[in-house]
């Protein structure tokens, strides 16, 4: 999606002659389509999340929230079986179709944004799981922390320290940078459980796997607890 230098200044909270600054002094991505300054958006979010830089992305409350427990995340709404795609990419697409995404929730760039993140470095974890998660968090637009676990049709190679192809993709959209990194944090504790991952790998219901999480030790859910 390609922005002009008001919409990004309105994106970054600046003034417009900043942008128009910045970018010709080589500190912001730009296109120059026939002498016109022309932004992708995707790279402004990008380019925002790597220098520390606040963004106005709408109504959104910006503050962290108390984390939800992860019992509270685990729904069986939250699981998708038979994923097809032989690619990440193509897998994601079909995913993100299933999520249940507020109307103003731009698919096609939180597609985008996935895709891109994992071309950078894999989020595969090993075991078959992989948790690709958005750089810029609060592009999704959900009033919530949004899990969603997808099954695949077919295992796919997404470059895993362990070599293994990933069954399992688990998708974290959150709020806030700060909460998604805690609530990962939670997540590579679950996932480090084997009867978990045997769950997971052997398509159990969705049902089953909610009810393991529900009586899982606290210090499995949050390997924060005293």
């Amino acid at each position: 999606m390609e922005l002009n230098a008001a919409e990004v200044a309105g994106l970054l909270s600046v003034p417009e002659n900043f942008v128009g600054e910045w970018a010709h002094a080589g500190k912001l991505p730009h296109l120059d389509a026939q002498g016109r300054l022309r932004f992708n958006r995707q790279a402004i979010l990008e380019w925002a999340m790597t220098c520390g830089h606040p963004l106005n992305l709408g109504p959104v409350e910006e503050k962290s929230a108390g984390l939800p427990p992860i019992t509270e995340l685990f729904t069986p709404s939250c699981f998708h079986y038979g994923v097809p795609g032989r690619t990440f990419a193509e897998v994601f697409r079909a995913a993100i179709d299933r999520f249940e995404l507020p109307p103003e929730a731009d698919k096609e760039l939180i597609h985008d944004l996935i895709v891109s993140r994992d071309k950078l470095m894999t989020t595969a974890i090993g075991d078959g799981l992989a948790i690709p998660h958005l750089r810029v968090p609060l592009a999704a637009h959900v009033s919530r922390p949004t899990p969603g676990v997808f099954f695949t049709s077919e295992p796919i190679d997404m470059g895993a320290p362990d070599g293994k192809p990933v069954h399992t993709v688990f998708v974290l959209l959150s709020l806030t940078p700060k909460q998604h990194l805690k609530l990962l944090a939670r997540l590579a504790s679950v996932f480090r459980q084997p009867d978990f991952v045997k769950l997971l790998r052997e398509r159990a219901k969705a049902e089953t796997i909610c009810e393991w999480i529900q009586r899982a030790p606290a210090n499995a859910r949050n390997p924060n607890a005293k």
